[in-house]
């Protein structure tokens, strides 16, 4: 007993001795390498370190070797760091700072790779950051990163691993690009552009993969899940064609090879975190080759994991609708290759009939999501068996009694079309004699007929499977040849060169670049009747009536004021998606019914922007409406004076002759002003008349309205909180209004209010705000006279001025500067004006 109890006291004093020894001579080369200038010196001193790093069992105890790379390494690497400088560059000679290079990539990559980036990231321009650069490079260049990824496995197996240690370089691997772009920014290396940084992670992950395996079958034990979580994160950032298409060619190659790497494969996307698995999959079936690919790659994870189950059954059918075709048949083509998985393929037919079927589905939702269903039920069709279409028999015949009659109530020519189609498609396995409708078929009907026919779901061929996408040239594709000609097309090929013989080619076309399209319907004649034809069910008649409104309501002004809060209040609220151009329209109706009856439809709209039950783009429609409107009744126009046409000669007839006059007073007009020289030009055009601006009545009613809520929360609308859009938006408008009321008596008022608006805003966070404030000053600027501002808001005035000065100065946004700028010179010349004013 005291046998063992002496031995256990001496190896204790062994560790603690080695320790104090490695301990003892970092300490002496630590206080050395400031000193030294000597490069003969600074080798032996690197060399009496780098024995704790050699192989040779001679260089150093194990222990202690140990030791050192437990303890000391990572605190030498960060003391060569911060002494690398002009001073070691002048004693190391290339061969020498090989030496030094030497100690980051013969350690433990972990360690390293942690120093290498701490360093990029916290040394200025320097040598010392070209020279950790430079050995970063060479890192990623000889294939360390697999043997980190392969370190970090190891540590797993441990009792007591470090996950925090793991989390850090996890995250230092997946965004290593990202954390040179922001510490290099120009200088950075061609190595670390994302397309080129991370094919090289898949061609470590690879490696990994050939290392487990080894280890696999020595008997070896080995974790995976650093893997997954190394491939899952990348997925995640956006990066994954890049990852992908090099790792799954080589790894679906390996799989024809090998069945520990299917167990591989299999178990290396099952590890990866829920959290990242969408992206993942997402980019497996962006790179996959179809279906087949997918199966060997993911195998049954559909049944193992409700997330992969929810991403294939769920999502990607019905809440996505942007998926390409081709992605389409790889997801329900890995569904049916299985038996196990057939079900799932039987339980989503059924759901997507259940949707498709739907009239609030096929009334709300856009073409682009009506088209994805119909390709996804065509699909599942042409995978399914007899019983599996026997089972499903009383969902297609609930779809087909339901679905068929919502689609041709339709009024949109492409949706009807689509469910014309799959109803024919479905009506083919209840009856002999399906259903047959007689429509046109363009390309979208053509490329969903060519989905009933079963995809390939072959394997690709080994030589393909390597090959990186994106490599195949247009050299190999071969042109088609002239054997596949049928005799028709030579029979008409032979007789279009004689027709050509007398064709009308040479005939002027008419000019149908002003022809309208003719309707059934023609637009109504009275406001009423149109309010009345906004309300039916009849797209055609709503069409011509939208058309027509807005010049109708100006023609009518009388009848206009008598329903105009009505009629916009029907104009505000109405919408036809299925009519082209119905956004514009509807502006221009709004517009009208406002410059017609700027009081009560301003009083109306105002107070609607401020209500509950509004959508953002309403409130955003409204402030569009107000400011084309005060556009509308500022502009000076004058009114049309009414001309007598004076009487034209006649010819010998007796019916005038304005033809002809006109051809040869205009011919002889330009010859006159052709050989007119000219050496003083006086009036050009006449004088335009003035008359009274529209607007100036009416602009309270627009403008005070509008700005007395603004800080009155609603539940469903926050101006001071997320809805900042339609806060800039607001002050926009506001500044536009102030800008038309130039001149006008309620300027004053109005520039008050809104300086006081622009005080209480000015330091918002979103520069589009910060913008429209700026631009209310200068506004204010213009519409109000400098003497009418000093009078009533001297002290409002002087206190605007170093605001803009200030923004001028420290705003981070260019335009909030440019903005305030041209503020401060305007406020200048209206004082030298006013000045200049006064002395004469």
């Amino acid at each position: 007993m005291a046998a063992c109890i002496l031995s256990t006291h001496q190896a204790k004093g062994l560790v603690n001795n080695s320790a104090m020894d490695v301990r003892s001579v970092l300490y002496e080369t630590s206080a050395e390498l400031s000193k030294i200038n000597d490069g003969d010196k600074l080798v032996q001193v690197f060399m009496n370190i780098k024995k704790y790093m050699d192989v040779d069992e001679d260089s150093a105890p194990l222990k202690e070797k140990a030791e050192f790379k437990r303890v000391h390494y990572t605190p030498f690497l960060r003391l060569l760091v911060s002494n690398m400088g002009p001073r070691w560059v002048d004693l190391l000679t290339p061969e020498r700072l090989e030496l030094w290079d030497s100690f980051f990539l013969e350690g433990p990559p972990d360690q390293a790779f942690l120093v290498l980036l701490d360093s990029v990231e916290r040394t200025k321009p320097s040598i010392c950051l070209d020279r950790c650069v430079h050995v970063l490079e060479r890192f990623l260049q000889r294939g360390a990163l697999a043997d980190l990824i392969w370190e970090i496995c190891q540590q797993q197996l441990e009792p007591t691993p470090t996950p925090v240690l793991h989390d850090v370089i996890l995250g230092r691997i997946c965004s290593l690009p990202d954390h040179l772009a922001n510490s290099l920014q120009k200088r950075n290396k061609p190595l670390f552009y994302p397309k080129n940084y991370y094919p090289r992670v898949a061609g470590a992950i690879l490696r990994v993969l050939r290392m487990i395996s080894d280890s696999l079958r020595e008997g070896k034990g080995c974790s995976i899940s650093f893997v997954s979580q190394v491939m899952g994160k990348v997925c995640m950032q956006g990066h994954q064609i890049e990852l992908l298409s090099v790792l799954v060619p080589h790894l679906l190659t390996l799989l024809k090879s090998d069945c520990i790497y299917q167990r591989l494969s299999w178990r290396l996307v099952e590890s990866v975190p829920e959290r990242w698995m969408d992206a993942l999959i997402t980019g497996i079936l962006q790179v996959a080759r179809g279906p087949a690919d997918v199966s060997k790659l993911l195998g049954d994870l559909v049944l193992k994991n409700k997330k992969v189950e929810y991403l294939f059954t769920q999502k990607m059918l019905f809440l996505q609708y942007c998926v390409q075709k081709e992605k389409l048949q790889s997801i329900l083509g890995y569904l049916s290759l299985e038996k196990s998985r057939r079900p799932l393929m039987v339980k989503v037919l059924r759901e997507l009939l259940e949707v498709w079927s739907s009239a609030s589905v096929v009334k709300h939702s856009p073409h682009a999501q009506l088209l994805h269903l119909s390709r996804s039920i065509l699909i599942c069709l042409s995978l399914m068996n007899d019983d599996e279409i026997q089972s499903c028999k009383e969902e297609i015949t609930f779809a087909l009694v339901n679905g068929t009659h919502v689609y041709l109530d339709n009024s949109v020519l492409n949706t009807r079309r689509l469910g014309m189609l799959v109803s024919e498609a479905l009506s083919k396995y209840l009856n002999p004699e399906p259903l047959h409708f007689e429509y046109e078929e363009d390309e979208e009907i053509k490329e969903l007929k060519s989905l009933l026919s079963p995809p390939c779901i072959c394997p690709s061929n080994v030589e393909e499977s390597v090959k990186i996408p994106g490599e195949s040239s247009p050299s190999n594709v071969s042109p088609p040849r002239n054997d596949d000609v049928k005799p028709e097309e030579g029979s008409r090929s032979a007789s279009r060169s004689d027709s050509e013989l007398d064709s009308d080619d040479d005939l002027v076309p008419y000019d149908m670049s002003e022809d309208t399209e003719l309707k059934k319907s023609s637009a109504p004649a009275y406001i009423r009747d149109c309010m009345e034809v906004l309300l039916s069910d009849d797209l055609e008649k709503v069409e011509v009536t939208m058309r027509a409104l807005a010049p109708l309501i100006r023609a009518n002004t009388a009848a206009t004021k008598e329903v105009s809060v009505e009629l916009v209040k029907m104009l505000l609220h109405i919408d036809q998606p299925g009519i082209e151009h119905f956004e514009e329209l509807r502006h221009e109706a709004l517009v009208a019914a406002t410059v017609v009856d700027p009081i009560l439809a301003s009083k109306y709209l105002t107070g609607e922007f401020y209500s509950l039950n509004y959508s953002l783009r309403q409130r955003m429609d409204i402030l569009d409406v107000l400011a084309s409107a005060a556009k509308d009744l500022s502009k000076l126009v004058a009114p049309a004076k009414s001309v007598k046409p004076k009487p034209q000669p006649a010819n010998k007839s007796g019916t005038p002759n304005t033809a002809a006059t006109a051809d040869w007073k205009k011919i002889v007009e330009e010859r006159i002003a052709m050989k007119t020289r000219r050496f003083g030009k006086g009036q050009s055009a006449p004088e335009p008349v003035s008359v009274p601006n529209s607007f100036h009545v009416v602009a309270g009613h627009f403008f005070f309205p509008l700005i007395q809520n603004f800080d009155r929360p609603v539940v469903t609308f926050d101006l001071l909180g997320e809805d900042r859009l339609v806060l800039g938006k607001l002050v926009h408008t506001l500044a536009c209004l102030m800008h038309l009321s130039t001149n006008a008596t309620v300027a004053s008022q109005m520039g008050k209010a809104l300086l006081e608006f622009v005080w209480v805003l000015r330091f918002h966070l979103d520069p589009y705000v910060r913008q429209g404030l700026l631009f209310c000053v200068s506004t204010i600027l213009l519409s109000v006279p400098w003497e009418r501002l000093m009078t009533d808001m001297g002290e409002e005035v002087i206190e605007t001025q170093r605001w803009l000065a200030d923004v001028t100065e420290r705003d981070v946004d260019d335009d909030c500067r440019r903005i305030a700028l041209n503020g401060l010179v305007l406020m200048e010349k209206l004082k030298k004006n006013l000045h200049g004013g006064n002395k004469k």
